[in-house]
């Protein structure tokens, strides 16, 4: 799985807090919390009425929206649904913890498993841990960002931080690393 399908998996999963902000907007925190767990719920259907199963990664997404959005309702506070995007984040600074720091290499598993007939050679797997490394670290920062926004900013400063903020930094550290290859090539070519 390269780095693009990751993020399209990621986008629907902040579809729901998009819907829940807009609902919330005009109609109040509960109806945008049930407005969002509808709308997940729906969009595990769409993916199982579209590719005829389950995709994991929907199903566990719309579990947790439904989930968060439950406690939210069930205790009167919207700050368990605006967790979510943190709880996502930390399962993901798992994987790529134990991808960057172990020898378990969990994301060079995924790669073999998701690109058939690919043979990653050493060079690349440390070229992949390195940049596991990289994402583990802007991960826990939007991770935190998330948390604190959740509990002390507002709605309006959350929704931006827990989506754009995490397209804006992911786009500036792929672009950073393409920088950073393209003038790794310049300096080998010039020797």
């Amino acid at each position: 799985m390269n780095k693009i399908d990751i993020l399209k998996k990621i986008l629907p999963g902040l579809l729901p807090l998009f819907v829940f902000i807009i609902a919330d907007a005009f109609w109040g925190t509960e109806i945008g919390l049930i407005t969002a767990v509808i709308f997940g719920f729906l969009q595990l259907l769409n993916s199982y009425i579209k590719f005829k199963k389950i995709d994991k990664f929907v199903l566990f997404d719309t579990t947790l929206i439904i989930a968060m959005g439950v406690v939210s309702l069930f205790l009167h506070n919207d700050v368990f649904f605006k967790l979510k995007p943190a709880i996502i984040n930390l399962i993901l600074c798992g994987v790529l913890g134990i991808s960057a720091f172990s020898s378990k290499n969990i994301i060079a598993k995924m790669t073999a498993h998701y690109v058939k007939d690919i043979t990653l050679n050493p060079t690349q797997l440390r070229q992949l841990q390195k940049s596991a490394r990289n994402l583990f670290f802007l991960f826990v920062f939007h991770t935190l960002l998330i948390v604190y926004s959740a509990l002390y900013m507002s709605k309006e400063a959350w929704v931006f931080i827990s989506g754009v903020l995490f397209y804006i930094l992911f786009a500036a550290y792929f672009l950073l690393e393409y920088i950073s290859l393209y003038f790794n090539e310049l300096n080998r070519k010039q020797r």
